[in-house]
């Protein structure tokens, strides 16, 4: 929205905020906070009539010189994609700016109609971020949002994704919503100010500073019917007359008991509009079932209804629309309301067709079809296929949410049953992708039985992947291999897809190796057509069934397939089926490849698939001894997880995190959370509990298998062996001994048994861990089984043999902290046979490998070991203590700006406004003891 529209917003005189003293005081620092470059958002909820419009007029008319920008949610066009942003952004592109071209090219999509697709809606958010901040460098930027609660998903997820990055820009965010939405929930960075009840006094104050001269016993009335509603007090009072408000003449029957406040000033307003002329009464239809505010737009429209321009003027004489320049407002939400539910359906019919016609005209072709939509009662294929058409136009504007009403409002429409079935099961998977779990879940029901492949297809996923979210896997990977079942002969390619899902859903059944079983008996004679995705779920269950040497080809096969074919598919999907290579311990190759997964993402702003990516990053960097790259990386993906809803990804990478926690000698638990009001960004940061000096907030629980594997290994790293040697044979011998995690504790395992004298207890592990290492025939893994060998070995001769070999295998082979815990154990074993200069040299450089990967625990064994053989440890490098100084999101910054990137390209990188990027670099220079990003590149920062 321009700024010569919103002037007009900025003079309108707040109503008497009489009782929001606490209110105002907060949005005041909050203007202030942005006028000096601390960003901050709030969100105000409230009945409707408690004053959060009126708080928002407030904040309109104290940011003096800023520049605003408004808009309000519109519940006829909550279901349009962008629809919100289009009124609040409109008219801001109009100069190229320094954004990326990627976000700018995202903000032409969904805020003019003839700009290509915008793409993923977090790449909008992180646009919307750029922009606001671009803005901000003129001049602080004050954005208010009224009726939150009816904007469209898309909308709400870019301008939320925005207020939790504003950080040291100069950026206030001011939403309105009704108390009973659940948009702001939870959501950090973004506390929640609830508008309560005034009291009586309050109210009275504010009867006192309207109507000084007002009988005492029609004020008492008066609040008694507003129970604390200001704007229910504002309207009772104004509809009285001169002889009520004296006390000599009774008062009328607008007491509705059993009905609420804002109710009654409903009714009032209801009153108001009925008493206009029929003209403007079809005209403010038509503006309240539009949500543009395009007053050359709703006037086209009118005219369709026998209404023109000049019939706005006895609304607002009424003080019920104001009118300035291009564009229109209502005066209270409440008024819209009344407007539009006021109508009866033939009224509100004939707006929207209205509506439909004046919008083709103007080329909004999805706007076109929720109108003709909204103007159909009963079956109607022709609305319901452009319905279906825009719901595709949608889809390439990232609008998830909106593909999904566009599919259940055609299925509405349709009366051939499978054809009603096939856009319900569209309706089903979209809301699915879109977060709408409930809706997604009734769509599919209400789909009913399916013959299509495509619909078997989508509506098996969708069903699984809700099983799955609740914790049921093995109902998942049964209505998968159904389906499969299904559709096999029909496309084989969709079969082979529902195998290779229900295949990965077996990994985290109660019984692994029962339902890998299970799953190939229940396809055994289909047919997939040697498609290559079948290979890749035949490697999956052979792993599962104990065949590591065909699961190895078979795997390898699919995972070569999924790198040469990936142009030819979209990008979730390719991060969906690239990785199954880590199962046969190839860190790096993988690694390489989710680099350059990683870098599209970033490049096409897939910030919800970038999660998946990022944890699979975290962990390779684990695996590969890249410890702080690790920490930086599971926190970033912890971050967008939250953001994105993804709830699962976020508990795996509190378990990375866990992990490295336990390396480091501290107690891994929950992960604190953000905090919402504290530090840069809304004080958005993720960092282990108990850090010292860092935000906490709500915790993230770490998955329960890696939290017992980082709690082992804390245990084995802190000589705590009897409980180590527990928890590893509960890893390795459990349900989930398949997994990578518990391979990894294999040798953990042999080790701990060792120590506390169980070595025919320590055999079979090793003996285990043997024949995957065999089977995958990787390096790294052959080099600690022969420190597996070496541990158990009966005599010296044959241990020292087998030592040496593993670390003439270790060289070379990409796993630091393994080659390390060779040297060390080589060392403690050099040690014991009073070989003090070969154990010196062996514990040397473990030490140095330790505390260059942050692995305090092992570095303190070393050090031990060290002067047991009198030796007098080395003291770690002065760029290790001071990059521990460092917090997560100043360490990812200090990295790239290491590399030579601006401000502005780290924030584009990492979301993040150039303000807030350009802020934790100034705090990261004296803790490192430099003074600018020159010096950066000298330091050892890896």
């Amino acid at each position: 929205m321009t700024d010569a529209v919103l002037a007009d917003a900025a003079e309108r005189r707040p109503a008497d905020l009489s009782g929001r003293n606490d209110e105002r005081a907060l949005l005041d620092g909050l203007l202030r906070g942005a006028r000096q470059g601390r960003g901050g958002a709030v969100a105000l909820l409230g009945e409707a009539g408690s004053g959060k419009t009126a708080l928002l007029d407030r904040c309109a008319a104290a940011a003096g010189g800023a520049r605003l920008l408004r808009c309000a949610g519109v519940q006829s066009e909550a279901a349009l994609p962008y629809a919100g942003l289009q009124v609040l952004l409109r008219g801001t592109l109009d100069r190229p700016g320094r954004l990326t071209e990627r976000q700018l090219t995202a903000l032409r999509g969904v805020i003019t109609l003839d700009a290509p697709p915008a793409g993923d809606r977090f790449l909008v958010g992180a646009a919307t971020l750029g922009l606001l901040d671009e803005l901000a460098e003129e001049r602080p930027v004050v954005v208010l949002v009224d009726d939150a609660h009816w904007l469209d998903l898309e909308t709400v997820d870019a301008l939320l994704f925005a207020a939790r990055r504003l950080g040291m820009g100069r950026v206030a965010m001011v939403f309105a919503a009704h108390e009973e939405s659940a948009v702001f929930d939870g959501v950090p960075g973004v506390p929640n100010l609830r508008l309560g009840p005034l009291s009586d006094a309050e109210g009275a104050a504010l009867l006192a500073g309207r109507a000084p001269h007002l009988h005492a016993a029609v004020r008492d009335r008066i609040l008694g019917l507003a129970q604390g509603n200001p704007l229910a007090l504002v309207e009772l009072l104004g509809a009285l007359t001169t002889a009520q408000r004296e006390g000599s003449e009774p008062l009328d029957a607008r007491e509705i008991a059993v009905l609420p406040a804002s109710w009654r000033v409903r009714r009032i307003f209801d009153e108001r509009i009925r008493a206009l002329p029929g003209p403007t009464r079809s005209l403010l239809t038509v503006a309240a079932a539009d949500d543009t505010g395009d007053v050359a737009l709703v006037v086209a429209a009118g005219e369709r209804v026998g209404a023109a321009a000049g019939d706005f003027g006895p609304a607002e004489a009424a003080d019920l629309v104001r009118v300035s320049g291009q564009r229109l407002t209502f005066r209270h939400p409440l008024v819209r309301a009344a407007a539009y539910q006021g109508a009866v359906l033939s009224e509100r019919t004939a707006a929207h067709r209205a509506l439909a016609e004046a919008t083709s005209a103007a080329g909004d072709l999805g706007r076109r079809a929720w109108h003709l939509a909204a103007a159909t009662v009963g079956y109607d294929e022709v609305v319901a296929a452009e319905l279906e058409r825009s719901a595709k136009l949608f889809r390439s504007r990232g609008g998830r949410a909106a593909v999904a009403a566009a599919y259940r409002r055609a299925a509405r429409l349709t009366e051939d049953r499978e054809a009603r079935s096939l856009r319900l099961a569209a309706a089903s998977a979209a809301a699915a992708e879109a977060g709408q779990a409930r809706l997604a879940e009734a769509l599919a029901d209400e789909a009913g039985p399916v013959s299509s492949p495509s619909a078997v297809a989508r509506i098996a996923s969708v069903r699984a992947g809700f099983e799955r979210e609740r914790g049921r896997p093995e109902s998942a990977r049964l209505l998968l291999v159904e389906a499969a079942s299904k559709v096999a002969a029909r496309c084989p390619a969709k079969g082979a897809r529902l195998l290779f899902e229900s295949a990965t859903m077996a990994w985290d059944a109660p019984d692994p190796v029962a339902a890998a079983r299970d799953t190939r008996a229940r396809v055994a004679g289909l047919d997939f057509a040697g498609h290559p995705v079948h290979r890749g779920a035949t490697g999956v269950l052979d792993m599962l069934t104990g065949d590591p040497v065909g699961g190895a080809a078979a795997i390898r096969e699919f995972a070569a397939y999924v790198v040469r074919t990936r142009q030819e598919r979209s990008l979730t999907d390719q991060v969906r089926l690239h990785g199954w290579d880590m199962l046969l311990g190839e860190y790096r190759t993988v690694h390489d490849e989710a680099v350059a997964l990683e870098w599209e993402c970033r490049e096409e702003g897939a910030v919800g698939v970038l999660a998946r990516v990022l944890l699979r990053l975290a962990r390779l960097r684990l695996f590969l001894g890249r410890h702080r790259d690790a920490y930086t990386t599971a926190i970033e993906g912890l971050e967008i997880a939250c953001d994105t809803g993804q709830r699962h990804l976020a508990t795996m990478l509190s378990g990375v995190l866990a992990v490295l926690a336990a390396l480091d000698g501290q107690e891994p638990g929950t992960l604190e959370g953000p905090k919402g009001t504290e530090g840069p960004g809304g004080g958005y940061r993720w960092e282990p509990a108990g850090r010292a000096g860092e935000p906490r907030g709500p915790g993230v629980e770490p998955i329960p298998i890696w939290l017992t594997r980082a709690q082992g290994l804390l245990d084995l790293g802190l000589g705590r062996y009897d409980v180590a040697m527990q928890r590893f044979i509960g890893l390795t011998g459990g349900p989930h001994r398949h997994l990578m995690v518990s391979v990894h504790s294999l040798p953990d395992q042999v080790e701990a048994a060792v120590r506390i004298g169980r070595a025919t207890d320590a055999g079979p592990a090793a003996d285990r861990f043997t024949r995957w290492a065999e089977a995958t025939g990787t390096a790294w893994a052959g080099a600690v089984a022969l420190r597996c060998r070496a541990l158990l070995a009966a005599d010296d001769a044959r241990a020292e043999e087998l030592y040496e070999r593993a670390l003439a295998a270790h060289e070379g082979e990409g796993r630091p902290f393994e080659q390390a815990r060779t040297r060390l154990l080589y060392g403690e074993w050099l040690r014991r046979a009073k070989r003090r200069a070969a154990a010196r040299e062996a514990l040397t450089g473990a030490l140095e490998s330790f505390e260059r990967m942050r692995a305090a625990a092992w570095a303190d064994r070393a050090r031990t070991e060290l002067r047991a053989v009198g030796a007098a440890p080395t003291a770690p490098s002065a760029d290790v203590h001071r990059v521990d100084r460092l917090t997560a999101q100043e360490l990812r910054v200090v990295l790239l700006a290491a590399t030579g990137l601006s401000n502005r390209e780290i924030g584009a990188r990492l979301f993040l406004s150039p303000r807030t990027v350009g802020y934790h670099l100034s705090n990261a220079y004296p803790k490192l003891g430099v003074t600018s990003r020159a010096a950066l590149g000298a330091l050892e920062l890896g």
